[in-house]
């Protein structure tokens, strides 16, 4: 392990280059921390390392520090995220060196990064299943590898995450045997056994610039593991007395709840809290704030609509049922310090750097839908949540509270959260549907040819270093037998993926999802209907379902009886094996998604099924997804089926009707600004090609994106002489769908192609 300094040290006295050294002074940082600096070294020799240190340390300069390194030496940079919001963080902060000539790009989401826009990049953002896709395809951009960072590491024991991630860092590990790997990580049990895995060195830290003090809360005073105690005056409960006050004393406050209503809940009863404590500049600021959050959709949601009233006020709640534009918009308030207090669902933890002088965790348990009851929060995710209290530059320390009910929940909470040892790293790669994609992709790619190869690459995984191999081997045995038995991989001694095996690989589908896909495009008949296919596509593994509601089993049954003939997966079938529940909930999801590109207004529909527009929209990617795959397994396979799939893959993208087809795909114009081209007759690009640029105007109400409209289908001299639209002097006529009157671009109408 390497020795730690006591203190910060200048960075006149590391061995830092000069142009980085003067980058980073101007950036305001004029000395590395403790961890940092005893990284340095290692860092800089090309040796790999595993710095396990608490949120906020400066774990990620390392990892610039790591790319820069290679990048001057002629090498790639591959930084892999878990979250899609913390690439774009993570892309946005490697843009400051942009002046040493670092050239950056991002790939996350669905689609893939061009190759020509990859190879004239030096360092790549990405999450793992970009990383996964990348060596399966066997990208020549990983030929000049230099450094791969892993950040988040400890997620290896995320049940979604953690075997992609595992899997990847073992295959690149394998094939570039002089790569260096700079793994992060927050304080956790065996980061040394992770340093062994790795081949790395160990750097281990309790170092925080900010110091963070834990304690318990309970009937006015906090009971702080040191010891010492503070009492917090009333008036109030729990969360606004504790928010209050350090909203007083210029403060913000992070308030953990364990579901989505009770952050909007909490939000909204602290208004009354918050909106007394803003000075009138902050006021001024807050509804700054809402004008943005109005720019965010071209569509009312429900998102829009509670956040518009809590914004003004200081308050905001962040959580998975709001759109990625919405949660931008929360962020940066936040970030800004206009918002006071934020209220979120854990997931925030394990996302971007939103950190505050006080963070409040108000609930220790939440509903787990697999044992239908509560369940108490793990330790590591209790202190992810607290970890985020105390801001570099703006606090002196930070303050991470629980809430007691009583003198015997006080002393739980202290011995179960806050004295606990940090919990250890477990792999979780012997979940079956983790192995049947990464066993297929293996062999597909020619990375592994044998059984023998098979075992030396799982004994290569952390999973093989820490825990039995005998059990592991017993799993792969079955998911080979069901590859083979479903034509996935060629029976016999030689392991071969078959053409549908590498297809399924190369569209990165669970093997158990492609199988219902051949199944689907056997059965479907000529002229099978959208719902039939969303039904399908719902039912599959790589399309989580929706729980059930009280009251929809009545209303999701008569569906079920209406459409049965039609189905093309059914209860009971192989290789689903669907009990009548599952179909239910895959029946939810289909007509969710039928509704969607049915055109049903967001603030209708997601009221109708109780989903948030966040919601929404990770469901429309995964199905697009899954409809881009089943209609190219259906040009290989089934031609007849595949125009109609990638028909209703584009709208699913778009939440269109068949006849907006060729106007969404103009970039810029999503179902909103589609629709009212189509009222004011433009039924298609031919008609607005044709038509007169002040008509386009009128259309769409915006001379800025008539422009746009006019340039993407070829009239670029008219595009640049549109005259602006005149002043409305009454309100459009109301649209038979209750659109909102579009404000701007939406960034979802865009593709997600990089880099940024």
């Amino acid at each position: 392990m390497v020795r730690e300094p006591s203190a910060p040290v200048p960075l006149a006295e590391l061995p830092i280059d000069d142009e980085v050294r003067r980058l980073l002074e101007a950036d305001g940082i004029r000395s590395l921390y403790p961890p940092q600096a005893a990284a340095l070294g290692p860092l800089l020799a090309g040796e790999s390392l595993v710095l396990a240190c608490p949120t906020a340390s400066g774990k990620s300069l390392v990892a610039y520090l790591a790319l820069l390194r290679a990048v001057r030496s002629h090498r790639t940079g591959l930084y892999l995220v878990p979250l899609r919001a913390l690439a774009q963080e993570k892309t946005d902060e490697l843009a400051r060196f942009a002046s040493l000539g670092l050239r950056v790009g991002q790939s996350t989401g669905d689609f893939d990064l061009p190759a020509e826009k990859l190879d004239r990049l030096d360092v790549l953002v990405a999450t793992s299943e970009k990383a996964d896709g990348l060596l399966r395809r066997g990208s020549p951009w990983l030929d000049r590898l230099g450094v791969v960072v892993a950040d988040e590491v400890h997620l290896l024991r995320d049940p979604d995450r953690g075997p992609t991630l595992e899997v990847s860092l073992t295959r690149l590990r394998r094939k570039y045997p002089d790569l260096q790997v700079v793994a992060l990580s927050a304080t956790v049990g065996n980061s040394r056994e992770l340093a062994e895995w790795l081949d790395a060195r160990h750097i281990a830290s309790d170092f925080r610039p900010v110091p963070l003090k834990l304690g318990v809360y309970s009937d006015g005073r906090i009971l702080f593991t040191d010891l010492s105690t503070r009492e917090i005056p009333p008036p109030g409960e729990a969360v606004p007395r504790l928010v209050r006050t350090v909203v007083e004393d210029g403060g913000q406050a992070l308030v953990f709840v364990n579901s989505r209503r009770a952050s909007e809940q909490v939000a909204e009863a602290l208004i009354g809290t918050v909106r007394t404590l803003l000075s009138p500049d902050e006021r001024a600021r807050a509804r700054a704030w809402v004008e943005e959050l109005g720019q965010a959709s071209d569509e009312d949601t429900q998102g829009m609509r509670r956040l518009g009233g809590l914004l003004p006020h200081g308050v905001a709640f962040h959580n998975a049922s709001l759109t990625n534009a919405e949660r931008r918009v929360v962020e940066k308030a936040f970030v800004e310090r206009t918002l006071k207090v934020l209220v979120a669902t854990p997931t925030l933890a394990a996302g971007i750097n939103l950190p505050a002088r006080r963070v409040i965790v108000r609930d220790t348990s939440r509903y787990e839908g697999r044992l239908g009851m509560q369940a108490p929060i793990s330790a590591g995710e209790v202190h992810q949540m607290l970890g985020r209290a105390g801001r570099p530059r703006f606090d002196s320390a930070g303050e991470a509270l629980l809430l007691a009910r009583s003198a015997e929940d006080e002393d739980r909470m202290l011995d179960q959260y806050l004295s606990a040892p940090p919990e250890d790293v477990v792999s979780r790669l012997a979940a079956e549907p983790a192995l049947r994609m990464h066993v297929l992709a293996l062999v597909a790619s020619g990375a592994v040819r044998s059984d023998a190869e098979l075992t030396a690459f799982f004994a290569a995984t952390f999973y093989g270093r820490t825990l039995p191999l005998i059990e592991l081997q017993t799993k792969v045995r079955n998911v080979r037998r069901f590859l083979e038995e479903n034509d996935l991989l060629v029976p016999g001694d030689r392991l071969e993926a078959t053409r549908f095996g590498r297809l399924t690989s190369d569209l990165y589908l669970d093997p158990m999802t492609a199988v219902v896909l051949r199944q689907m495009l056997e059965r479907a008949p000529i002229g099978v209907k959208p719902f039939a296919l969303l039904a399908a596509i719902a039912a599959t593994p790589d399309l989580p379902p929706l729980y059930l509601r009280r009251g929809e089993e009545a209303e999701l049954m008569t569906r079920f009886t209406d459409e049965l003939e039609e189905l093309l997966v059914k209860p009971d079938e192989a290789p689903l094996h669907l009990d009548l529940d599952g179909l239910l909930a895959a029946l939810k999801t289909a007509a969710i998604l039928e509704d969607w590109v049915s055109e049903v207004p967001l603030v209708e529909l997601t009221e109708r099924w109780g989903i948030g527009a966040g919601d929404l929209r990770t469901k429309a990617e995964d199905a697009e997804w899954l409809l881009f795959g089943a209609g190219r397994l259906a040009a290989a396979f089934q031609r007849r089926l595949g125009r109609t799939l990638d028909d209703l893959a584009t709208r699913v993208r778009y939440g269109a009707r068949e006849e907006l087809l060729d106007l969404v795909r103009l970039r810029g114009i999503g179902r909103v600004r589609a629709r009212m081209l189509y009222r004011a007759g433009f039924a298609d690009r031919e008609a607005l090609r044709n038509a007169p640029p002040d008509r386009i105007v009128a259309a769409l109400r915006s001379a800025t994106l008539a422009r746009m409209v006019l340039t993407q289908i070829g009239r670029k001299e008219e595009g640049a002489s549109v005259p602006e639209p005149p002043p409305e002097t009454s309100p459009p006529p109301p649209s038979p769908s209750n659109e909102k009157r579009p404000t701007t671009r939406r960034l979802d109408d865009f593709p997600a192609e990089g880099p940024t």
